[in-house]
C-alpha cells in the first residue's frame, strides 16, 4: 500500500495574516510519512515549534523522549533570549506548546498513527467513518489536551509506563481506496460535532478540492459560530494499492 496526498489546505485564524498561522504539516517525497502539528496560540513562537516537530518526524519517525529532546535543543538554539523584550522573555519562560499527529506506512502496508494533543486522524472507507483517533467525539475537545512543550518537565508523561500503547498510538488496517484525513482541532471538532447520520461534515472534507471553497466554508462556519476561530488545516490522503 502507498499513500497519495489528494488535497491539503490551511486557513489562518486571521485571514489577513497568513504568516501568523501556527499550524504546520510535512510529508516525505514518497508519502510514507505525514505529520501535522498545531502550535498553541497562547505560547511563545509555537509556529516554529510546530514546524520543527513535523520536519523532525519526517526525517526520523522514532518518537521518544530522546527524539523530543533533540527537537527541543534545536528549538532553543534558534532563540536569542537576551534580545527579547521582557514580555517575550516571560512568554518564553512559560514555554511553547504544540500537538503532533503523524502517520507512517508500515512494511506490511498498515498505517501506524501517533497522536499527541487534539489534532485528529479520520479513517474513511466509502462514505463510512471507520474510526478516528485520538478523539471520537466533539465533547472530548472540552478537556485540556496533553501537548508537547519546550519545558522538559512538562513532557514527563512521555516516559510513563504504557504511554504509547495506552492512548497515543494505533495501527490501522487499510485497503486501496480508503481515505485518511488529518486535521487540526477546529476542523476536527466541527467534523465530529456535525457528523449526524448523513455524515455531512465528513462528506464535505472527503470531497472538497478547492482551497478557495474550503476557505469560504471555514469563514461561513465561523460567521455562524459553528467552528472555532482558529487556524484550520486539513490534509486528505488516499490509500493506493
Amino acid at each position: 500500500m502507498r499513500l497519495r496526498i489528494d488535497f491539503a489546505v490551511t486557513v489562518p485564524k486571521d485571514i489577513e495574516r497568513q504568516a501568523l498561522n501556527e499550524d504546520a504539516w510535512a510529508a516525505d517525497q514518497s508519502v510514507t510519512r505525514v505529520a501535522v502539528s498545531d502550535g498553541a496560540s497562547e505560547s511563545f513562537d509555537s509556529r516554529a515549534l510546530a514546524t520543527l516537530l513535523v520536519n523532525a518526524y519526517i526525517a526520523d519517525p522514532s518518537f521518544s523522549a530522546e527524539w523530543l529532546a533533540k527537537v527541543l535543543a534545536t528549538y532553543l538554539v534558534t532563540v536569542d533570549y537576551e534580545s527579547l523584550s521582557w514580555s517575550k522573555q516571560a512568554a518564553f519562560d512559560r514555554g511553547s506548546f504544540a500537538t503532533l499527529l503523524a502517520l507512517e506506512v508500515a512494511p506490511n502496508g498498515d498505517i501506524e498513527v501517533l497522536a499527541l494533543g487534539d489534532s485528529v486522524a479520520f479513517h474513511l472507507r466509502g462514505n463510512e467513518l471507520l474510526t478516528s483517533f485520538p478523539y471520537t467525539s466533539a465533547e472530548e475537545f472540552d478537556a485540556r489536551p496533553q501537548l508537547l512543550s519546550t519545558i522538559t518537565a512538562s513532557n514527563a508523561f512521555i516516559t510513563e509506563p504504557g504511554f504509547f500503547g495506552r492512548n497515543t498510538s494505533r495501527t490501522w488496517h487499510v485497503q486501496a481506496g480508503d481515505i485518511i484525513l488529518l486535521a487540526t482541532d477546529a476542523v476536527s471538532q466541527w467534523a465530529l460535532h456535525e457528523r449526524g447520520p448523513d455524515q455531512v461534515a465528513l462528506s464535505y472534507l472527503r470531497a472538497v478540492n478547492s482551497p478557495e471553497n474550503f476557505e469560504s466554508q471555514v469563514l461561513e462556519l465561523r460567521r455562524q459560530s459553528r467552528i472555532r476561530v482558529d487556524d484550520s488545516t486539513m490534509i486528505r490522503l488516499v490509500v493506493e494499492g
